[in-house]
């Protein structure tokens, strides 16, 4: 199990990677040890929560990390920012956990829970938290009294919500609904959806949800669609809103600026070699992150003001679909022995063993209660049921690969890897 430990170096400085000359508030931020999937920015501050189980304080002016914490058991999935200071994260072990900004532990933390988080909200001043989880829950947390609702909102994931300015909710989930709900967890309006929703922002008293059909719709506070914009035939999976601007980001690592009345797109760009998990927006950036770990900084002309994005290799390139899959999986595994220094552990000899039997990694303890042995027929059950079904319990993030011919291709790669290990 983690620690509930903080690491905290006095203003541990920032790896900054070549790239523009731009103030030091403008660098690209590495502190992570795999993705990031979830990022806040407000007040010159960035909270972000990765894999490696982290949730790290930035301070963008002086291009520092403020704060380093490891608390939860598996993925940080969701961070906010506080408006009265602080900041709030969420888990794939379903706790929200309150921080004061330089706080070595949370102040407050809730139970575990039997879903992961999967989309987080704070109340415009500061007193009302909102989880949305993996299985459909919403809860309402009361920050004075402590006092929690909770409410089975959809039938499935809840994939994204806010607070509107008087208070009300909103949320969109993997049942194809929008949703408002009043404080009291009432619900307002249950309106149906054209496409599967993957995540909202508030735009002032509308809400713009973005879709897997790669679709930005803008919704207003009655549930009224008011325009749309189609930006591209891959699914979009992050959001943003900042002043006048929304920001969408896709599977394959495209960012889209857009006015946030009409949906005008002013610009795109492309801000990494994968899905861009992350997006927030500042008044003078915007930033995103994603596999490779690293938070990039950007104009709002599209401009990068750190680093240039690079498609890192996979250990042995032998021009198949397998080795270009293997990409993906090569953010979190190593293929090297006892190099468990990623999110996940090595994948070394990987078959003919039992699950979470690699020495020098710290796995969960219902992965290391599972009786799997790792054979390529089981790699492929991994992937065709995903880690939530096949393997539950463990800090994977969830994921599938739907083409049976991917993934024979994945298996024969790994296979051919593992050969040349002996």
């Amino acid at each position: 199990m983690i620690a509930a430990v903080i690491i905290r170096p006095t203003l541990l400085r920032l790896v900054l990677t070549v790239g523009l000359a731009a103030p030091a508030g403008a660098q690209d931020l590495v502190g992570h040890g795999g993705p990031v999937g979830a990022l806040d920015a407000g007040q010159g501050l960035l909270v972000s929560g990765g894999f490696d189980t982290r949730a790290i304080l930035w301070d963008l002016d002086t291009a520092t990390a403020r704060n380093v914490t490891r608390f939860h058991t598996g993925n940080v999935t969701a961070v906010r920012l506080l408006p009265t200071g602080g900041f709030v994260t969420a888990g794939q072990d379903g706790r929200l956990a309150i921080w004061q900004s330089d706080g070595r532990t949370p102040i407050f933390a809730t139970p575990q829970a039997a879903s992961a988080v999967a989309s987080l909200g704070v109340s415009d001043d500061g007193g009302q938290i909102a989880a949305g989880y993996w299985n459909g829950r919403v809860v309402r947390l009361d920050l004075a009294t402590r006092d929690i609702t909770e409410i089975e909102a959809h039938s499935d994931r809840v994939t994204g919500l806010d607070f509107l300015t008087d208070g009300d909710l909103v949320t969109v989930g993997g049942d194809l609904i929008l949703a408002r709900w009043t404080p009291q967890i009432e619900p307002k309006f249950r309106l149906g959806l054209p496409a599967l929703p993957n995540g909202l922002a508030r735009v002032e008293s509308s809400v713009a949800v973005i879709f897997a059909d790669g679709a930005l719709r803008l919704y207003d506070d009655d549930g009224e669609f008011v325009a749309d914009q189609f930006l591209t035939d891959t699914p979009l999976v992050s959001v943003a809103a900042g002043e006048q601007t929304i920001a969408a980001g896709s599977i394959d690592g495209r960012v889209w600026l857009l006015d946030s009345v009409d949906l005008v797109s002013r610009q795109s760009f492309t801000a990494a070699a994968g899905p861009v998990w992350g997006l927030a927006i500042t008044q003078s950036q915007v930033l995103t992150s994603g596999a490779d770990g690293t938070i990039r900084a950007w104009s709002l002309e599209g401009d990068a003001m750190g680093g240039v994005v690079t498609e890192a290799a996979p250990a042995i390139h032998d021009g198949s679909r397998g080795a270009e899959i293997w990409k993906n999986c090569a953010v979190c595994h190593s293929l090297k022995p006892d190099d468990h220094g990623r999110a996940g552990p090595s994948l070394y000899k990987i078959f003919g063993r039992q699950i979470a039997s690699q020495t020098g990694y710290d796995y969960s303890d219902a992965l290391q209660e599972l009786a799997i042995i790792w054979t390529p027929e089981t790699l492929s059950d991994l992937f065709t049921f995903g880690p939530e079904e096949y393997t539950p319990g463990s800090r994977m993030p969830e994921q599938r690969i739907a083409a049976p011919e991917d993934r024979k291709a994945l298996v024969e790669y790994l296979e051919s890897v593992v050969d040349s290990q002996d």
